[in-house]
C-alpha cells in the first residue's frame, strides 16, 4: 500500500513539475508550489490516515461556520449602515468592511482546506472583490496645507476651505447686502490642528464605534473627542496668525466666533448643531477657536452628520470670526414661510436683544407676515421692535438674496443702533414628504376629539404616539420609540433624538428655532402653545398643519415617512452592491460558481453552501475513514458504526451503548429510528446489499464495516450514512445554540423495487417532509431535503421526524402500487408521526 501511494504521489509531482517549471523569483510559481504541497499532504493523509483527514475536515468546517456567522452578522449591520436604517460613521463602515473581508478570507481558507482541488479559483475571485470594495470605501480627504486664514471677501471663492456659513455670508456681501466685516480660519487649519497634535488615529478609533442607534456610545465618543481637542495646542504659527488678524481688524472689540463647517448651511442645514462663542475678548480668540472646534463633536452634531451620510472630513470645521454687536433686536426672515407654503408671503421673526433666544427655542418671537411683492406695503407703520421702513428693508434684502442664491432663504439679521445687518443666509429647507407635495391638506383628521386648537405650527406634518413628558434636556435620553414629546422649549439638543419622535408639543418656541428647522427636514409635526395639558402615556395625534392636538391615533401620519430619507443611499449604492447585495441565490444553478460572485455576500453564500456540500460527502460509501469508529449496540437489525469527533484518536474500539451517544442531533435522529410504533421485524439484516452483491460471491460477513451504516458525530453535529438494502440515505446536520448556523440536509436514493415503485416512495417522502417544513428537490430517483436556520429545539424535532421517516420507508417501495396509496399513507403518517 505504501509503495502504491508513493508511486501515485510521484506521478502527480512529475506531472505538476512539467507544467510548472521552478522559478523562485516568480510569486505565482511560489504560490503554485505551495498549493501543490498542500494537495500532496491532503492526498497523503487521505490515503494513509483517513480518520485524521476526516477530523481535519470537520475542524475546518466548524471554523468555516464560525467565520460564516461573523460574516452574516457584519453583513446585517452593514446593510443598515449603507441603506440608512441604522446609520453609522463612515469610519465604522470601513472597519466593518475590513472585518468582513477577514471573515470571508477565513471561510475561503477553510473551504480550500476541506478540499484543495475544487476551489482553486476562489482565492483569486476573493482578492478581486476585496480590491473593488477597498476602492469604494470612504476616503479621508484631510489636507493640512495653507491657506489658514481668508478674509470674508475672499471666502466666496474658497467654499471648500471657508465652509457654508462664511461662504454664504461672503456671497451676501457680493449681492449688495450689508454684513459685518470678518475673517475665516479655514478647514485646512482644522486639519493642521488635528495632524500636529497626532489626533487622527485616536479620532478614527473613537468614530469606528459611532452608531446613531446607540446614543450612550455617541455621548461617550463625543466626550472623548472634545477632551482630546480641548487638551491639544493650537499650532503656534496658526495661533499667531489668528491673534494678528484679530488685532488688525477688530482692535479691542469683543468677538463672535462662529462655526462654519464645510457642509453647514448648504443642502444640509446643521441648524443649531454646532456651537458659537459670543462676547469673546480678543485675547481669548485662540481659546474660543479651540472650543468651536470641540463643538463639532457634541453628541447632537455627530448624530446629525452621520444621519446625513457625511464623514468627519466632509464636515471639517472652518471658523468665522466677526465683531460682536449688542443689538436692540434680532431675528430671522423666511422668504417662504414653512408653515404657509401655499401663500405668497414672507415672514419676519424678531426678539429683543440677541437672536440666540429665538433660534434656541426658548422664546416665542414677534412675527410679521408680509406680502412678497417688493412694491407692496408692509402693513405696519410703527411696532414695538421694528418700524415699517425697517421691515421693508429686511424684506427687500431677503428677496434680493433669494434671487442671488436661486432658492428661498433663511436669513438671520440684527439691528444695532439704527443699522440693520445680515449675519447669515442659508437655503430654506423645503417641506419634504406629505400633503405639501401637491396633496390636499385635510381640513379635519380622521379623529373626532380635538384636545387643543389654535396652536402655533413650527413644523408641518401629522404624527401619533404616546405622550412623553420631557421637563429638561436630561430626560431626552429616555424618550421611547414613537413618542409625542411634551417639553417646555424647543431645545436644539432634542434634534439628536428625532429618530424616536413622532411629534413635539412645546410651551414656547417658534418655527424660527433651529430645532424646528431640523424637524421640518423630517416632516415631524411641532406645535407651540402656553397652556397645553397632556398626560404621560396618553395617546394623541399632533396636527402640525392646523396647530391641533387630537385624542387617539390617526391613519394620516407623515412623521414616520421621512425617517430614513435624509440618508443619501445613492452615495453608498456601489459599496452596498459590492458588499451586501446577494445575487447568488440558487445553489443548484449552473451559475453557482466563484466567477459568478459579484459581491462579498455572494462569496459568503458560496463558501457556506459548498462547505455544507463537502460535509455531505464527508465519508465515502465504503466508509474507509471509519476505522476508529465504535459499533453501536442496538436491538435494531442494523449494523451501525459511530465515530465521535470530540473523542481523541485511538480512544478505543469497544462497542458503544445507545445511552453513551453524546451527540444531540444523533440522539434526536436515533430516537425517531427507534420509535416503538414502527415495527422492524427480526428476519431482515439491514446492510448495503448492493455492495454485498459485488463482493466475491458474498464471502464477507454481514457485520463488515464495508457494508455497515455509520455516523460521524460531535456534540452538535451529525453525519449519518444509513444503508437499507438497495437504497441509501445521508443525513448531515448541525444542531447547536446558534439558529443561524443550524441545518438538516437529507438525501435519499435508490431502492430494490421497480423504478415506478421507487418513485412512489419518493412521493411519499416528499409529502411527509414538506408537511414537516422541509424544502424538497427531486431529480430522478434521488430526493434532497433541507431544513435551515431553525432553533436547536426545532432542528432536533426535525431530526426525530426524519428518523421516523427513515425507519418507516426502509422497504416501502416493495409494497407501494399507486399514487393514491402513497398519498393516503403520507396523510396517515403525518397524523400520528408529527
Amino acid at each position: 500500500m505504501a509503495l502504491a501511494a508513493a508511486t501515485m504521489f510521484m506521478v502527480i509531482a512529475m506531472g505538476f513539475s512539467s507544467r510548472h517549471p521552478s522559478r523562485t523569483d516568480d510569486p505565482t510559481a511560489v504560490s503554485s508550489l505551495g498549493n501543490f504541497i498542500t494537495k500532496l499532504k491532503y492526498l497523503g493523509t487521505a490515503w494513509l490516515r483517513p480518520s485524521r483527514l476526516l477530523r481535519d475536515k470537520y475542524r475546518a468546517f466548524r471554523q468555516l461556520l464560525v467565520d460564516d456567522a461573523d460574516a452574516l452578522e457584519i453583513l446585517a449591520e452593514l446593510d443598515g449602515h449603507l441603506f440608512g436604517h441604522q446609520a453609522a460613521d463612515p469610519w465604522r463602515v470601513v472597519l466593518r468592511c475590513n472585518q468582513l473581508g477577514q471573515a470571508i478570507t477565513g471561510m475561503v481558507d477553510q473551504l480550500t482546506a476541506m478540499n484543495p482541488f475544487d476551489y482553486q479559483d476562489l482565492p483569486v475571485k476573493l482578492a478581486a472583490t476585496l480590491k473593488k470594495v477597498q476602492a469604494l470605501l470612504p476616503v479621508d480627504k484631510a489636507d493640512p496645507s495653507p491657506p489658514f486664514i481668508l478674509s470674508l471677501d475672499e471666502a466666496a471663492d474658497y467654499a471648500e476651505l471657508a465652509g457654508g456659513k462664511a461662504t454664504n455670508l461672503s456671497h451676501a456681501r457680493r449681492a449688495g447686502v450689508p454684513t459685518p466685516d470678518g475673517f475665516v480660519i479655514t478647514a485646512s487649519a482644522f486639519h493642521r490642528f488635528i495632524a500636529d497634535n497626532g489626533l487622527s488615529q485616536p479620532f478614527i478609533h473613537c468614530l469606528e464605534k459611532a452608531d446613531v442607534g446607540d446614543h450612550q456610545t455617541i455621548v461617550r465618543i463625543a466626550g472623548a473627542l472634545q477632551e482630546l481637542i480641548i487638551g491639544a495646542e493650537v499650532p503656534k504659527d496658526l495661533a499667531t496668525m489668528i491673534e494678528r488678524e484679530v488685532s488688525e481688524r477688530f482692535g479691542d472689540r469683543l468677538l463672535a466666533v462662529r462655526s462654519s463647517a464645510l457642509a453647514e448651511d448648504g443642502s444640509v442645514s446643521f441648524a443649531g448643531q454646532y456651537a458659537s462663542e459670543l462676547q469673546v475678548p480678543p485675547k481669548e480668540a485662540v481659546s474660543a477657536y479651540r472650543r468651536v472646534l470641540a463643538g463639532k463633536y457634541c453628541p447632537r452634531a455627530i448624530g446629525y452628520r452621520i444621519l446625513h451620510g457625511l464623514s468627519d472630513s466632509e464636515t471639517a470645521m472652518a471658523v468665522l470670526v466677526l465683531p460682536m454687536y449688542q443689538p436692540i433686536c434680532s431675528g430671522v426672515v423666511y422668504t417662504r414661510d414653512p408653515a404657509r407654503p401655499l401663500e405668497d408671503i414672507l415672514s419676519v421673526y424678531a426678539v429683543e436683544g440677541l437672536g440666540q433666544r429665538l433660534v434656541d427655542g426658548s422664546h416665542t418671537p414677534t412675527s410679521y407676515h408680509l406680502p412678497r411683492s417688493i412694491d407692496a406695503g408692509v402693513g405696519w407703520a410703527e411696532t414695538a421692535l421694528l418700524t415699517g421702513d425697517q421691515l421693508h428693508t429686511l424684506k427687500k434684502w431677503a428677496l434680493q438674496l433669494e434671487t442671488y442664491f436661486g432658492s428661498p432663504q433663511d436669513v438671520e439679521w440684527l439691528l444695532a443702533g439704527d443699522r440693520l445687518l445680515v449675519v447669515q443666509s442659508r437655503p430654506l429647507p423645503a417641506e419634504k414628504e406629505g400633503y405639501d407635495q401637491g396633496l390636499e391638506v385635510p381640513a379635519v383628521l380622521d379623529l373626532s376629539t380635538i384636545l387643543h386648537d389654535g396652536l402655533h405650527s413650527a413644523s408641518r406634518g401629522i404624527g401619533s404616539g404616546e405622550v412623553f413628558i420631557a421637563p429638561s434636556g436630561k430626560s431626552f435620553r429616555d424618550i421611547p420609540e414613537g413618542a409625542i414629546v411634551v417639553t417646555p422649549t424647543l431645545r436644539p439638543a432634542l434634534s439628536q433624538f428625532l429618530d424616536r419622535v413622532n411629534g413635539v408639543v412645546a410651551a414656547s418656541g417658534s418655527r424660527a428655532s433651529h430645532f424646528a428647522s431640523v424637524a421640518r427636514e423630517r416632516s415631524i409635526p411641532v406645535v407651540v402653545g402656553e397652556h397645553v395639558s397632556l398626560a404621560s402615556g396618553q395617546t394623541v395625534t399632533v396636527d402640525g398643519y392646523h396647530g391641533r392636538v387630537y385624542a387617539g391615533t390617526s391613519s394620516q401620519q407623515t412623521a414616520r415617512r421621512q425617517r430614513q430619507r435624509d440618508f443619501p443611499r445613492e452615495k453608498f449604492a456601489e459599496l452596498a452592491a459590492a458588499t451586501c447585495h446577494l445575487g447568488l441565490l440558487d445553489p443548484d444553478s449552473p451559475e453557482f460558481r466563484p466567477d459568478m460572485c459579484r459581491s462579498l455576500h455572494d462569496l459568503v453564500r458560496y463558501c457556506h453552501e459548498q462547505g455544507v456540500r463537502e460535509m455531505f460527502s464527508l465519508v465515502g460509501r465504503k466508509g474507509r475513514a471509519m476505522s476508529q469508529g465504535r459499533r453501536l449496540q442496538t436491538q435494531l437489525p442494523l449494523v451501525m458504526y459511530l465515530l465521535d469527533l470530540d473523542a481523541p484518536l485511538g480512544s478505543g474500539k469497544k462497542p458503544l451503548a445507545e445511552s453513551e451517544i453524546t451527540s444531540l442531533p444523533m440522539r434526536a435522529c436515533w430516537s425517531g429510528l427507534c420509535d416503538s410504533r414502527i415495527p422492524w421485524g427480526g428476519g431482515q439484516h439491514h446492510v448495503d446489499w448492493q455492495e454485498f452483491d459485488q463482493m466475491s460471491g458474498g464471502i464477507f460477513s454481514l457485520d463488515s464495516r464495508l457494508l455497515a451504516s455509520f455516523a460521524v458525530t460531535s456534540r452538535d453535529y451529525l453525519h449519518l450514512n444509513i444503508r437499507f438494502g438497495y437504497h441509501f440515505s445521508i443525513v448531515d446536520a448541525l444542531c447547536g445554540e446558534a439558529a443561524s448556523a443550524n441545518y438538516v440536509n437529507f438525501r435519499f436514493k435508490g431502492g430494490g423495487a421497480a423504478h415506478e415503485q421507487q418513485v412512489l416512495r419518493l412521493r411519499f417522502i416528499d409529502a411527509v417532509l414538506t408537511g414537516f417544513g422541509f424544502d424538497i428537490r427531486i431529480r430522478g430517483d434521488m430526493l434532497d431535503a433541507s431544513l435551515a436556520r431553525a432553533t436547536a429545539t426545532e432542528t432536533a424535532r426535525g431530526l426525530t421526524r426524519l428518523g421516523r421517516v427513515l425507519a418507516y420507508t426502509r422497504m416501502m417501495d416493495m409494497r407501494l402500487q399507486s399514487d393514491r396509496q402513497a398519498a393516503s399513507e403520507a396523510t396517515d403518517f403525518l397524523r400520528w408521526a408529527a
